[in-house]
C-alpha cells in the first residue's frame, strides 16, 4: 500500500481549501472525505511518500492561510500496514466493498472515489446544519481576508468579518487607508458602519 496522508479541519471549508491544495501540490490521489463529528472533517490522501508529504505541507499551509485554529492534526504514514487498506477500499453501491473491484480496474475506481468526495464535501458546505463560517479567528487582518473574498466572494469575506468582536474588526479597518473613515471615526464605528465601509470599498474595487 502506498503512503498515506491525512489532515483533519475544524470546519468544511478548511477541508475544501485543503482537499484542493493537496491535489495541486503533488500527484496523490484523494481517497475519501471522513466527517468525524463536532465539526471536525478528515481528508485523505496517497501516493509516494514524497508526494503526500508535498501534499500534506501543502494542505496545512492553505488551511493556516484561512486560519491557524482551523486545522486540528495532521499525519503522514510512509508505510501503512497492509491491513489498513481496508480502510480506504473503494465502496460499491450501498457502502460495501466492491467485491468486482479488481487491480486492473484501480484508476477507475479511484477516478469514483475522487468524484464521491468532492461531490461530498460539496454538499457539506451548503449543509444548514452546519456553519457556514467554521473556525472564525479571533485576529482577521487585510491579507487573510483579501484572499477569502477573491476566492469565495465578497459575501463570503463580510461573513467572515461579521464574526468578529468590534475590537477586532476596528483593528481590521485601520488597515486600510482607502475607507472614508479613519483615526478616531474608525475607533469610535459600530460593528455595522465598520461592515459597511468595507463591504464599500471591496465592490468598488471590484468594479
Amino acid at each position: 500500500m502506498k503512503a498515506l496522508g491525512l489532515i483533519e479541519t475544524k470546519g468544511t471549508l478548511a477541508a475544501v481549501e485543503a482537499a484542493d491544495a493537496m491535489v495541486k501540490a503533488a500527484d496523490v490521489t484523494l481517497v475519501e472525505k471522513t466527517r468525524v463529528g463536532g465539526g471536525l472533517v478528515t481528508i485523505t490522501v496517497t501516493g509516494d511518500v514524497a508526494a503526500v508529504q508535498a501534499a500534506v505541507d501543502a494542505g496545512v499551509a492553505a488551511v493556516e492561510r484561512i486560519a491557524a485554529s482551523s486545522l486540528a492534526a495532521k499525519l503522514v504514514i510512509p508505510r501503512p500496514h497492509e491491513e489498513l487498506e481496508i480502510l480506504f477500499t473503494p465502496k460499491g453501491p450501498g457502502g460495501k466493498t466492491d467485491p468486482g473491484v479488481r487491480d486492473e480496474e484501480e484508476p477507475e475506481a479511484e477516478d469514483a472515489a475522487v468524484r464521491e468526495v468532492v461531490e461530498e464535501v460539496v454538499e457539506e458546505v451548503e449543509d444548514v446544519e452546519e456553519s457556514p463560517h467554521p473556525a472564525l479567528p479571533e485576529k482577521l487582518d487585510r491579507q487573510t481576508l483579501d484572499s477569502i473574498i477573491e476566492k469565495y466572494g465578497i459575501a463570503e469575506g463580510m461573513a467572515m468579518a461579521d464574526g468578529l468582536k468590534v475590537t477586532a474588526l476596528r483593528t481590521l479597518a485601520r488597515e486600510y487607508g482607502e475607507l472614508k473613515i479613519s483615526g478616531r471615526e474608525v475607533s469610535k464605528a459600530n460593528k455595522q458602519l465598520l461592515l459597511e465601509e468595507l463591504k464599500s470599498y471591496y465592490e468598488a474595487r471590484n468594479d
